[in-house]
């Protein structure tokens, strides 16, 4: 089956959670390796799964040597709140 994320950010969570899992903790990790891992997880776009574990606070990254290492496998009730909240917003402005 493959793993397609969700418009909605809190519903991505639990999908971009399946993924995590699968890369070890104070491990670093090349980009061509996460690249690797995530297609095997059936992913549909491997480069926006990678982009959204980073922006969500998944993965850090250190770009000037495009290495990831694992931060969290889940976010905190609070960023998870963030997220709804900003949701919100959007929805009132038009754009969800």
């Amino acid at each position: 089956m493959m793993l397609i994320l969700p418009k909605n950010d809190l519903l991505k969570q639990e999908v971009l959670k399946k993924v995590i899992v699968k890369f070890e903790k104070n491990k670093k990790y090349k980009g061509a390796e996460v690249a690797e891992i995530l297609k095997q997880c059936n992913v549909d776009d491997y480069v926006l799964f990678r982009r959204e574990l980073v922006n969500f606070g998944y993965f850090s990254r250190e770009s000037y040597a495009d290495v990831y290492m694992v931060i969290k496998y889940e976010l905190s009730p609070e960023d998870m709140q963030k997220i709804g909240g900003n949701m919100n917003k959007f929805d009132k402005a038009g754009m969800y």
